[in-house]
């Protein structure tokens, strides 16, 4: 879900990246801040629309989310088969309900290449005065694009300090427990743990592991199994004993990561506008097709990471929006784009790369309604949604006045919405300057990147009305009736 480290949370929300989170997922439940939209009126359902929102069934959804997380899709891991067919599936439905491919020659799919980095092969060398002859153990999880070589004395992380062309050392970041079962969760975890090493200039990041042994035995299978890493860790990154001694001055070796590269792609379609005036411009639905994949190793059982409400649920809901506006006579004024993106899990990657390469003109996209994770309802919020990023544009409120009208309630949840704002693949539209929030209608509950995130265990009766308020709530907006605008702050 929001990516932490992934589609609304993400494996290093778990491994306590967010302040305060002490390795353990926050408790997302109604005692949050909860406040309503602020009332606006809006046009009543027309006989048409109050038709196609009977058509979005119960039956329908669960035919559909049952299929993208079935034990056959394996995950949908990025890149793999299995997202291959599961994007396939995406664009037969779009094919279906009479949407144009967006793409190239009016294909479904925006091919793209996929980096993938490994950790560094050969060995690592760190010379410390105690250790002259080099420090035993040392293991390289992440390296630059070409070999290193550093001297230096070694920099503790102090909050704000300048740290470039450090060497710096940390302790082990908490790990969540899906660390245990599979390695790249483990890899995320260093990756938001380092990235803001990073981002201060640090030349390598050292990291103490512990007793446990739980990142060491990851990071081997990483090693050892082929596991390709976060982009994040574009730096010499290397586990040390939590013993070692670093007094002196340091030199550290460490040897390039290796790079393969694979093409993956989001799939795209587009249901065009009516308006001459406004079929220029978009809204853009969309919603990250992919997971985690497999556990690593050995393990017997169950070993598939199936994903439903993370984010089947989410790909549910924008395969059946577009067919429900495919039905819609007449058509919206605006044009309305339905997409999902690959690689949410490994870093927002996809919905960077539409950004970079957007098929719709991004000065020309009213707003991207981001949908994560909506089939688990909290306890007392069945039938209720909220937006990340509330008080950023009046998005969240359009959206609501016309979402009530199918019986949804959207609000402004306080407790997590800035928290998670930049944390799914609406931000990679924010960065770009467009309106773009996140909406969940779930909780973070304890199968969230289990084993266990199994489609049994969605709320369809939830679900599917939360896709009729999805669609009551983007209708004011693609009829031209609404327009979101930025707040003050956000401009």
């Amino acid at each position: 879900m929001f990516w932490l480290g992934t589609g609304l949370y993400r494996a290093a929300f778990f491994a306590g990246a967010l302040a305060g989170c002490c390795g353990q997922f926050p408790v997302i439940g109604c005692a949050g801040a909860l406040h309503a939209a602020d009332d606006l009126t809006v046009s009543a359902l027309t006989a048409d629309e109050q038709r196609v929102l009977q058509t979005i069934e119960a039956g329908d959804v669960l035919a559909t989310v049952s299929f993208l997380a079935s034990d056959e899709l394996a995950g949908r891991d990025t890149p793999s088969k299995e997202l291959e067919i599961a994007s396939a599936y995406v664009a037969s439905r779009f094919r279906g309900a009479g949407l144009e491919g967006l793409a190239a020659n009016g294909s479904f799919y925006q091919v793209q290449e996929m980096p993938r980095y490994f950790a560094p092969d050969g060995p690592v060398s760190l010379v410390t005065a105690a250790s002259p002859q080099g420090l035993e153990g040392c293991v390289a999880l992440g390296g630059g694009d070409a070999a290193v070589e550093l001297r230096g004395p070694v920099s503790a992380d102090a909050a704000g300090r300048e740290l470039r062309g450090a060497i710096v050392v940390v302790d082990e970041p908490p790990l969540p427990p899906a660390a245990a079962e599979n390695p790249a969760v483990a890899g995320l975890s260093v990756a938001r743990r380092v990235a803001p090493l990073a981002a201060r200039g640090a030349a390598a990041v050292l990291i103490r592991t512990t007793d446990s042994g739980v990142l060491s035995a990851a990071v081997q299978r990483l090693r050892t199994e082929a596991v390709a890493l976060p982009q994040q860790l574009s730096l010499p990154v290397v586990l040390i004993p939590a013993d070692a001694d670093l007094g002196g001055e340091l030199q550290l070796s460490v040897p390039p990561r290796r790079r393969e590269s694979e093409q993956v792609r989001n799939v795209a379609a587009v249901l065009r506008g009516a308006d001459p005036g406004l079929s220029a411009e978009a809204i853009i639905i969309t919603a990250h097709l992919d997971h985690i994949g497999r556990a690593a190793g050995d393990r017997q059982g169950d070993v598939i990471f199936n994903g439903a409400d993370d984010n089947a649920t989410g790909v549910t809901a924008v395969v059946t929006l577009a067919e429900a506006f495919g039905r819609l006579q007449p058509r919206p004024a605006r044009s309305v784009v339905f997409m999902t993106f690959w690689g949410e899990e490994k870093g927002l990657l996809g919905s960077k790369a539409y950004c970079e390469q957007p098929l719709w003109p991004l000065e020309k996209t009213v707003a991207n309604i981001n949908i994560e994770m909506i089939g688990r309802p909290e306890e007392g919020a069945a039938e209720k949604m909220w937006g990340t990023g509330w008080t950023r544009s009046s998005l969240g409120p359009q959206l609501a006045a016309g979402a009530k009208r199918a019986g949804v309630e959207v609000f402004h949840r306080e407790d997590v919405s800035e928290m998670l704002y930049a944390r799914s693949d609406n931000y990679s539209f924010v960065q770009k300057g467009v309106i773009a929030h996140s909406f969940s209608a779930g909780s973070l509950h304890q199968d969230y990147h289990q084993l266990t995130d199994e489609y049994t265990r969605l709320n369809l009766p939830h679900m599917t009305r939360i896709i009729q308020g999805l669609f009551a709530g983007t209708l004011p907006l693609a009829r031209g009736e609404l327009t979101p605008t930025k707040s003050a702050a956000a401009r």
